[in-house]
């Protein structure tokens, strides 16, 4: 139970809103984004004041909770459409992994599709292009209720 964890009790003495979050959370889909910008605010510093004893209390619940809801995490490797954005395009592919789940998840598409570089780009081959709008819908599914919804073809029409 995370209640009686020390490394919860400690994050939730030192930081009582983090806790409540971090209990309230505990074994949803939401909790993995939730702790994946906490740790990443907290360790990069945008977020002050984070003792290193809790950034690494953080960092173990983050692990605890990857241990025991391992079905929430994404397993791209096992994705034919994420196969297929790696394959022809790895730089993409690693960031559509580190952005899955997360707000940036999002942007990210929207940038991919809307080309702003003015230069004559011969755009995405037609099975990444499927392979892509195939996963911004998985993404959709899966995290709509945390983001605003990736609209592909709109994207891809303009």
């Amino acid at each position: 139970m995370i209640t009686n964890n020390p490394d919860f009790l400690l994050v939730k003495t030192a930081f009582p809103m983090f806790g409540a979050n971090i209990q309230r959370l505990w074994g949803s889909k939401e909790f993995v984004t939730y702790m994946k910008d906490l740790v990443s605010a907290a360790q990069s510093g945008a977020k002050t004041g984070f003792p290193q004893e809790v950034v690494e209390a953080l960092l173990r619940l983050e692990a605890q909770h990857d241990q025991e809801f391992s079905t929430m995490q994404p397993h791209m490797d096992n994705n034919e459409d994420f196969k297929t954005v790696c394959q022809n395009f790895p730089a993409i592919g690693e960031k559509l992994s580190a952005f899955w789940g997360r707000k940036e998840f999002g942007p990210f598409m929207t940038d991919l599709l809307h080309d702003s570089r003015g230069d004559n780009r011969k755009g995405f081959p037609f099975d990444t292009l499927m392979a892509l709008h195939a996963l911004a819908e998985q993404h959709n599914k899966e995290y709509g209720h945390l983001f605003p919804a990736v609209d592909m073809w709109n994207q891809a029409a303009t």
